[in-house]
């Protein structure tokens, strides 16, 4: 019974398998090792790694799993079919929590991994800003569960696409953001309305933000709640990107039963760009629409006299 390690080797030479295997020595090591073969064409890279009391046994038993899922590439060969995230749940519930051994690794728990993502993504601290590692960590926290992972890999995995515009760039990105949707995080739908906003894509653009608006009605997670203005904050984003594609509001109830805390959003987002006077005219000019049609919203009138809409519309003409 020796005390060591199960990881999982990620290799971009080889994608859509993952090496799993065990190591009494640190994983890193592990990883150089295989890597400094000549026949590998990329370096491996630790996706992965879980510490055990006897790592052999619990190796056996993680093979055993993916073997029974029919994940194994070939015959006494460690390489395995599947996605990380799949792998890396084999490998946890393998784990071994009762008895920890003397060799754990510091604790790499998502919320570490999200927090250090953070850190690397807006040079917090002494840090260095880079967007690299931070997508690294935000990678890692999303193979080990954290929803919110999937939406900030996903906005970096955007904003590279923005630039560039490449196709490759686009599916990778809608890849990430469609995953965390369909784990639970509603918020990545807000994520795919702003890249369905600036390619001025409005059918999608209208379903993401419905979707959104839908999915959290059904089911609040505490992870995603935590932060009582994040809701706030997304409906002023709503509200912008409405106006900047003159589109109809579809959500007014949402919208008017958050109109305080919405408010409160943007005075405080106001007092962050007082240096910048294009944001500046933008934000007050949502802040108008918010107080005129959320907070004292007009009385209704005859038909033949109702005015044109705050947002007219690009798919019908505006009522005259």
């Amino acid at each position: 019974m020796e005390q060591g390690w199960v990881y999982m080797l990620l290799n971009s030479s080889t994608p859509g398998l993952a090496k799993v295997g065990c190591t009494t020595r640190p994983p890193a090591e592990r990883a150089a090792e295989l890597s400094a073969a000549t026949g590998v064409a990329a370096p491996f890279v630790v996706a992965f790694e879980q510490a055990f009391a006897d790592c052999h046994a619990a190796e056996r038993l993680v093979h055993a799993e993916l073997d029974r899922r029919g994940l194994r590439l070939m015959p006494n060969r460690e390489f395995f079919h599947g996605t990380p995230s799949d792998i890396v749940r084999v490998i946890l519930d393998t784990a071994d929590t009762r008895q920890p051994p003397p060799c754990q690794r510091p604790d790499l728990s998502a919320e570490r991994l999200l927090a250090a993502g953070d850190t690397a993504l807006y040079g917090r601290g002494d840090s260095l800003q880079d967007t690299g590692e931070a997508a690294r960590c935000y990678k890692l926290a999303a193979a080990r569960g954290s929803l919110i992972a999937f939406e900030r890999l996903g906005r970096i995995y955007m904003q590279n696409y923005l630039e560039a515009r490449d196709r490759a760039g686009r599916r990778r990105t809608l890849s990430v953001l469609k995953e965390g949707a369909k784990r639970g995080n509603y918020y990545c739908y807000c994520e795919m309305a702003t890249l369905f906003a600036a390619e001025r894509h409005l059918a999608n653009f209208a379903k993401s933000w419905s979707l959104f608006f839908a999915r959290r009605a059904d089911s609040t997670r505490d992870e995603l709640e935590a932060d009582s203005a994040r809701y706030p904050a997304a409906c002023c984003v709503y509200i912008a990107e409405l106006m900047d594609l003159r589109l109809q509001p579809s959500h007014l109830a949402e919208l008017r039963a958050q109109v305080e805390a919405i408010l409160s959003a943007l005075l405080a987002e106001l007092d962050l760009v007082r240096d910048n006077p294009a944001a500046r005219q933008r934000l007050t000019s949502v802040m108008r629409w918010a107080y005129e049609e959320l907070l004292d919203p007009p009385a209704p009138q005859p038909a033949a006299k109702s005015r044109r809409p705050i947002f007219a519309s690009p798919w019908a003409p505006a009522a005259a």
